[in-house]
């Protein structure tokens, strides 16, 4: 039970924040058991999207996570999105994956300034991405590309590429996947 003012308030901006949160679901998307979604940004998925058992999503508020038309958010995916995250048609994202798009902490400058970096992360068409494999901010995944197990992608993947290691760098060309 709230005892003074500032319990109140904090309470209260829960419950509006809560509020804020939006979703737009199209026929056809679905959600399977054990998913949690948190966070007030916009979540859209589209006819088709699929997120699979126990994955654990955070959109930050003014946040959008995007999963379109036949892209799947494997079993126990943990996503946390603080700009934006958009999963474009038939991505496939493996167990475990891990997706990132802010660094979570403030950073403190000299002069005294605080600073969280977050950057959109865009996921391509068709893109593989294997388990336990992390992706963080401002990635970009070019269509067609495949990330390997346990890959820890930090810049951008050219289409068609296939990356693997930590950091992930270049170790082949897929001819194509579906």
């Amino acid at each position: 039970m709230p005892r003074d003012r500032g319990d109140i308030m904090r309470v209260l901006r829960k419950i509006m924040n809560r509020l804020r949160a939006s979703a737009r679901g199209h026929h056809g998307a679905k959600l399977q058991p054990g998913v949690t979604m948190r966070g007030v940004g916009t979540y859209d998925l589209h006819r088709g999207a699929i997120i699979r058992r126990q994955a654990r999503i955070h959109v930050g508020s003014g946040a959008r996570l995007t999963v379109m038309r036949g892209a799947a958010v494997g079993t126990r995916n943990t996503i946390n999105v603080e700009a934006g995250l958009t999963l474009h048609e038939g991505a496939e994202l493996s167990w475990d994956v891990e997706i990132m798009d802010t660094d979570f902490h403030d950073i403190e400058y000299e002069d005294g300034r605080r600073h969280v970096r977050s950057a959109p992360i865009s996921i391509g068409r068709h893109v593989l991405v294997g388990a336990r494999a992390v992706i963080l901010k401002g990635v970009t995944i070019g269509d067609g590309a495949i990330i390997a197990a346990g890959a820890v992608v930090t810049r951008d993947v050219e289409p068609g590429a296939i990356v693997a290691g930590n950091p992930a760098r270049p170790v082949g060309r897929a001819a194509s996947w579906r």
